[in-house]
């Protein structure tokens, strides 16, 4: 009986670190942030739900819609007639079979709102429905 009590603590205690890692994973993997977003500019009715389901529509503001999005991997910002252009690039990840395609999308904004975007489509993480078409 008693070569099984030390047995049993160590069972026990890699069984709780487990658990421990996963909760500690898995709220990171879970919590991108978005939820926390939306409590903090206390946002309501369309841009809260938008914003937890990781959409844009048009007209949606600018931080709102990289706040659904991410981070973008890049932004170049033009200037044309007075007014200011930001285009936001996301880029998938490249892949072993094919490194060399990598698909990007863009997101434009002017005056702080969201104007259109392409090829959002074309990026895995970002295979959700879009309000107002491709």
């Amino acid at each position: 009986m008693r070569s099984s009590t030390p047995l049993l603590l160590l069972f026990l205690s890699v069984g709780a670190l487990a658990l421990g890692a996963c909760g500690t994973a898995g709220g990171a993997l879970f919590d991108d942030g978005r939820a926390s977003y939306v409590q903090e500019n206390a946002l309501s009715g369309k841009d809260s739900v938008h914003v937890m389901e990781g959409r844009i529509y048009r007209g949606m503001p600018v931080d709102h819609a990289l706040a659904a999005l991410g981070p973008p991997a890049g932004q170049d910002t033009t200037t044309a007639d007075g007014e200011q252009r930001v285009e936001y690039m996301y880029r998938s990840r490249p892949n072993a079979f094919d490194p060399g395609n990598v698909p990007r999308a863009y997101v434009y904004a002017e005056e702080q709102a969201v104007t259109d975007w392409t090829g959002l489509d074309r990026i895995p993480r970002f295979d959700a429905y879009y309000e107002g078409g491709m």
